[in-house]
């Protein structure tokens, strides 16, 4: 058998560099406009003002990168560019389609309510840690996908899988994307249309401030030296620690409301086998023995000594020193939840909830909805009570100021190292 022919490839025109050049001016001219108009869009009283902070993050650090190729030689330049700016196209579409979506009225009202939810539980405990660093810390975003139930992704994680064709296009790429630059809260697209599917918000919220405050190890310390369970209970405990706390604040937030609906979006879920949360049982546990001891604040061998309560106390009765001292429930807790069943029936006859806080016009609903779900339907009590939540919501931007120097300093050096996780220091083959 003789080789075939040697085809070579076809000899370049006198003007293919000058076209090549002016190519590469415009992929590169091209998604800096893009991310300017980002930018606009979330300046004050813009559209996305609420997002400014993570907008200019994830701006700052895509800009960074594109700097970082302008400043290559033009050779290098034109060589690497068409690659180097489709991954960064590509990465910039994680956070674009997230933020276009927030376009659409139906779609950003119920992530504009999210988001609020989310930032109300997180905010009062950024606030109080102690750490300063964490005042620069942006809120979590909440976003639609096909995920069937909530999930949290934490900030600096792999978001690879998140991305719209499920894997970056090359394996530049796949290391770049290792770098989430602040927590998102995915929550089923289905959910958008259930109002109080929207508690478990509060659930993933939890996880972001156990990852954000670093607060496994004080967690962990208090089940093993304040739960007085033996050894091989604790073990036991340990794998459903996270979830647990999750379970602790997103009850403490919403009370029986969230309660009520994590029950009947488990009670056809198969969670068998799934390591970290504790079976159904004693999930449901947890939530009952926190709502106790939200009530009555008494040491759990006053009101139980089950191994849910003695956790639940040990994780909430005394305060963290990571959060100046402050209790969970100090921080987080739903105000006056005594009235939330008063709410409640406002809701089903029509009213406003009479409510002044946005976890607890959402609680409202839900417990409208479990009580008479017919009525709910019947006087429209999801789209009253989700425009009731966003009439509480004050103009202005959330978390630190996009301005911040510290803030710009980091996301500069992410994008310098995004930009040599991309291979773009790489000389051209």
């Amino acid at each position: 058998m003789t080789d075939g022919p040697d085809i070579q490839p076809p000899a370049l025109d006198a003007g293919f560099h000058t076209r090549r050049k002016a190519e590469v001016r415009h992929l590169l001219t091209g998604l800096e406009r893009e991310l300017t108009d980002w930018r606009e869009a979330a300046r004050a009283r813009g559209p996305l003002e609420k997002h400014q902070s993570q907008i200019e993050s994830a701006v700052r650090v895509v800009t960074t990168a594109l700097e970082q190729l302008r400043s290559l030689p033009a050779s290098e330049q034109q060589h690497r560019a068409p690659e180097l700016v489709l991954d960064l196209h590509h990465l910039w579409d994680f956070f674009r389609i997230k933020l276009t979506v927030r376009h659409i009225p139906q779609y950003k009202e119920f992530l504009d309510a999210a988001d609020e939810l989310a930032w109300a539980i997180y905010d009062p405990v950024r606030q109080a840690a102690t750490n300063p660093s964490l005042s620069l810390r942006e809120p979590p975003l909440t976003f639609l996908g096909r995920h069937p139930v909530p999930f949290a992704t934490a900030r600096g994680s792999d978001f690879e899988d998140l991305l719209p064709s499920g894997a970056q296009r090359t394996l530049a790429g796949r290391r770049a994307s290792r770098h989430l630059p602040f927590p998102l809260i995915g929550i089923p697209w289905s959910a958008s249309h259930h109002l109080p599917s929207l508690l478990a918000a509060a659930h993933e919220t939890g996880h972001h401030i156990e990852d954000d405050l670093d607060l496994t190890e004080p967690l962990l310390t208090r089940l093993r030296e304040r739960t007085g369970l033996p050894a091989e209970r604790v073990s036991v405990w340990e794998p459903w620690l996270g979830e647990v706390f999750a379970d602790v604040c997103a009850t403490l937030t919403c009370g029986e409301a969230y309660v009520r609906t994590l029950a009947d979006a488990l009670a056809t879920r198969d969670v068998a086998g799934v390591s970290a949360y504790p079976p159904l049982r004693l999930r449901l546990q947890v939530c009952s023995a926190t709502l106790a001891e939200q009530a009555t604040g008494m040491p759990p061998e006053e009101h139980g000594s089950t191994e849910p309560t003695a956790v639940v106390q040990a994780l909430i009765h005394d305060g963290f020193p990571e959060l100046g001292g402050a209790t969970l429930a100090s921080l987080v807790a739903l105000r006056h939840p005594d009235q939330l069943e008063q709410a409640s029936l406002r809701l089903r006859n029509g009213l406003r909830s009479g409510r002044s806080d946005v976890p607890g016009v959402l609680a409202a609903a839900a417990l409208a909805f479990l009580d008479a779900p017919d009525a709910y339907d019947d006087h429209a009590v999801g789209t009253r009570a989700l425009h009731e939540v966003l009439s509480l919501v004050p103009q202005g931007p959330r978390a630190a100021s996009a301005a911040d120097k510290l803030l710009a300093l980091r996301d500069s050096a992410a994008g310098r190292d995004l930009f040599d996780l991309l291979g773009g220091d790489a000389a051209p083959e």
